[in-house]
């Protein structure tokens, strides 16, 4: 009895269903009444602002996951807008994820020009490149002219950022 009950479920994808004799002790075919399909969910998006905040309060308690989760999601409901980019590159810089900063902020300024936006990319920028000036002066062979234009500009650049 086992057996045919698998051999019924087994027969019942992708094929037609078949009918099958009555077994001793049927009293004939039973009727299932139709199962209803479930109703379709429909789910309103949540509203940008509440993205918003959301994204806000994660980037204060300093998590940045979760936080850039919410950016990500408040650039798909409104991608015309400058805001969520501007903050997605700030959470970028402070993490010091400084490559992904400079494209947000970049991302932002295409969208709207504005005078922070170049700021806080200026800052990026500034960072990433005595970041490449370090390395070059790490690499570079000591006896290399290079190297020492390279340490000197670092050093003027470093005693200016004071």
């Amino acid at each position: 009895m086992a057996l045919a009950g698998c051999a019924a479920l087994e027969s019942g994808f992708g094929a037609a269903a078949t009918t099958t004799s009555p077994r001793i002790g049927d009293a004939g075919p039973t009727a299932m009444p139709p199962t209803p399909s479930p109703a379709p969910v429909t789910t309103k998006p949540p509203s940008p602002a509440f993205v918003e905040e959301r994204a806000r309060q994660a980037y204060e308690t300093g998590r940045w996951d979760v936080a850039e989760g919410y950016y990500l999601q408040w650039i798909r409901l409104q991608p015309n807008d400058a805001g969520p980019w501007f903050q997605l590159g700030n959470l970028y810089a402070e993490q010091g994820r400084l490559d992904a900063a400079e494209r947000a902020y970049r991302e932002a300024l295409r969208r709207r020009d504005e005078a922070r936006t170049l700021h806080n990319l200026g800052l990026v920028q500034v960072r990433l490149g005595v970041g490449a000036l370090r390395e070059a002066q790490r690499r570079l062979p000591p006896d290399d002219p290079a190297r020492r234009e390279t340490r000197e500009f670092l050093q003027t650049l470093l005693e200016a950022a004071q």
